[in-house]
């Protein structure tokens, strides 16, 4: 098949669409692991840069909104099962394509197993037990959701999440009131630029559930209006609330005359908890550590099966990948393979450098392949623009500041990570070009042997 077939031709998902807008927001809001991120994500960036971190979380949700806004045009256009790699595709290459789809593989098998990591933390923290037996709690329902299909997960998305938010609105209006609702200028230290842009790179993470939404459109009832607007609502609604609950913990520590106490802690958001509900902070606890484990591995574990469900369908992965349980109608062997892929790389992680360790480096690998697919969905936006009639200035201006802002984010990212980081996320790349090259190599020579 060439590109110009695959640009011409519709979708070949044979998933069928049942999701609804109320599916997709609170699969996607669940995505981000609301109150897990504020006890993982936003307590990295509250490490990084204290008083500043409320604006470091708003900065990091500007990013990640500006990447948005280019997933919300190019989801209006395509709406087949798959999502970046679909772009990359069709907009792009073939070559291109595979390459976005074998990233969004390290992306967000990366992403689901960082937040279990952070589930298992939690939990090991609150029980006193071993993180190993700590993990498998969010774990196994979590692929046991994976497997049961698309249906059963968006359901458990719609009621979990909702109590999330309510969850979070508490937590910002109890540490307001700690604080007597008085309120601290966040601009009276400002962080040193490694801190800064290493804080940002973990705020990037918080609302990026958004990122697990695109893969499903094939699964989506009128896609092409829901899907965008999924998006660009969970990153504002996601990234604000978590800034407003760093401003209040920061603004209830700054009141209590504790806050060189919490923030010595290497979980001060838990430790303030403690401090204002007692022993009543326990039960919150284990609902965050179970719930937003399922959740946030949830959405991004079914990203990644449709994803891989995709290349398969295109020839790019083995065809048996693509099958589909006629029960569940989920695509069962990705599922299998996502579920296995993960547990490898849990699992000796988590036994040899512990759940919090193996959380923040999965975060930072994951951070690294976030901005990455989001770059490879900037220059499919841009190649899109090129082939309509009436040029859009304002979508190339917010395309090529996608481009410039996450560019830049990802090359000082990978300038201050530490040495195994960058290894693991060159060496997985590099594995990604020799498997294209022995792809298409193998397909170029055979259809021009004079080349040989």
């Amino acid at each position: 098949m060439t590109d110009i077939d695959i640009k011409n031709s519709k979708s070949n998902s044979e998933l069928k669409r049942e999701l609804s807008f109320r599916d997709i927001f609170f699969m996607s809001l669940g995505g981000q692991a609301p109150f897990l991120s504020m006890l993982t994500y936003a307590t990295a960036v509250l490490l990084l840069s204290l008083y500043f971190s409320p604006l470091v979380v708003i900065i990091g949700t500007m990013v990640v909104l500006l990447n948005g806004i280019v997933v919300f045009f190019l989801s209006k256009k395509h709406t087949e099962t798959g999502g970046y790699f679909n772009y990359a595709i069709k907009e792009l290459s073939r070559w291109f394509g595979f390459e976005t789809g074998w990233m969004y593989i390290f992306y967000s098998i990366l992403y689901g197993a960082g937040y279990l990591a952070g589930s298992a933390f939690i939990l090991s923290y609150v029980l006193g037990i071993n993180p190993i037996f700590s993990l498998l709690i969010a774990f196994v329902p979590a692929s046991i959701f994976l497997l049961l299909g698309i249906k059963p997960s968006a359901r458990y998305a719609i009621f979990a999440a909702g109590i999330e938010i309510i969850v979070l609105i508490s937590v910002i209006v109890v540490s307001l009131d700690i604080a007597h609702f008085t309120f601290y200028n966040p601009v009276r230290v400002i962080p040193s630029g490694t801190s800064l842009f290493l804080g940002i790179l973990f705020a990037i993470g918080i609302p990026t559930g958004y990122g697990a939404i695109t893969p499903v459109s094939g699964e989506v009832k009128n896609a092409e209006k829901s899907v965008g607007k999924a998006v660009i609502l969970v990153i504002v609604i996601g990234g604000l609330l978590e800034a407003l609950v760093l401003y209040g913990v920061v603004d209830a520590a700054i009141q209590l005359g504790n806050l060189s106490t919490i923030t010595s802690n290497s979980i001060p958001v838990i430790y303030l908890l403690k401090s204002f509900l007692g022993p009543y902070s326990e039960y919150l606890l284990l609902f965050a550590g179970i719930n937003d484990g399922i959740l946030g591995s949830l959405a991004f574990f079914t990203a990644t099966t449709r994803n891989v469900y995709a290349m398969s369908k295109r020839k790019l992965l083995p065809e048996f990948i693509s099958r589909i349980n006629k029960k569940t109608g989920t695509p069962f062997i990705a599922g299998i393979m996502t579920i296995t892929i993960a547990a490898f790389i849990l699992f000796p992680a988590i036994g040899t450098f512990g759940a919090f360790a193996t959380f923040l480096a999965l975060g930072t690998l994951a951070g690294l392949g976030n901005l990455t697919i989001h770059l490879a969905a900037n220059f499919s936006m841009l190649q899109s623009l090129k082939h309509t009639i009436r040029k859009k200035i304002s979508q190339e201006l917010i395309v090529l500041m996608a481009i410039g802002i996450s560019g830049f984010i990802v090359i000082y990212s990978l300038s201050t990570s530490v040495t195994y980081v960058i290894m693991i996320f060159f060496g997985y790349m590099v594995i990604g070009f020799i498997a294209v090259e022995s792809i298409y190599g193998h397909v170029e020579n055979k259809n021009n042997p004079q080349k040989n």
